[in-house]
């Protein structure tokens, strides 16, 4: 059997799913960095304990917004690269985007897989428990430790890099490709209506007032 082809989509705003999905995603894990982190700075149990909740419930945030953004890009396509763009910046963005995405798969089950070795397996919203995917190991918990933060860093740097890459597209070549993933603009008509700019029409038709 013949699987259809994936739409494609032309320049302009993603679907208004796309775009909630992203911002989403960019919340949760935001804040499963900034919780991780911080836990440093706690002595107390209770205060810890809440803190990895608040941490692994916002990584299996991710993991589960992960999977929705990928059924969203399968059934409602993709936006078509620019041609005018020399082709390894294609390149280079193709890959930036297949590193972010496998980065977000494999940080929840690093973490989830870790939380089992210490013979705590996580608990979404502290407390529904969920099933152990590695057995209690000590030796075992230590290594995929190191690699869970050293992921995170890694994650960092592409995040960093996707950003960069977003301001590039919006200060220099001002092809409204950042203008596209922002949440939906206002427009005004010359009557002083306001209304959503559809789906599909660039942001930039509109002008930049809307996003001061």
């Amino acid at each position: 059997m013949t699987l259809p082809a994936r739409p494609a989509l032309a320049g302009g705003r993603h679907p208004t799913l796309t775009i909630a999905l992203h911002w989403l995603s960019a919340f949760a894990v935001l804040l499963a960095f900034a919780v991780g982190w911080s836990r440093e700075a706690f002595d107390e149990d209770a205060s810890r304990a809440v803190l990895m909740a608040v941490h692994q419930t916002a990584g299996l945030l991710v993991f589960a917004l992960l999977l929705a953004r990928l059924a969203a890009r399968l059934a409602l396509g993709t936006r078509v690269a620019d041609p005018s763009l020399a082709r390894w910046v294609r390149l280079a963005a193709t890959g930036g985007h297949l590193a972010l995405y496998a980065a977000l798969a494999a940080m929840p089950l690093l973490g989830w897989a870790l939380a089992s070795a210490h013979g705590h397996p996580p608990r979404l919203l502290g407390v529904l428990p969920l099933p152990s995917i590695a057995n209690v190991d000590p030796d075992l918990a230590e290594t995929l430790e190191g690699w869970h933060s050293g992921l995170a860093w890694a994650m960092a740097a592409f995040i960093a890099s996707h950003v960069g890459a977003a301001l590039w597209h919006h200060v220099f070549r001002r092809d409204g490709v950042l203008l596209g993933m922002l949440p939906e603009p206002v427009q005004r008509d010359p009557r002083g209506r306001r209304g959503p700019v559809p789906d599909g029409v660039a942001a930039s038709e509109f002008g930049r007032s809307d996003f001061a």
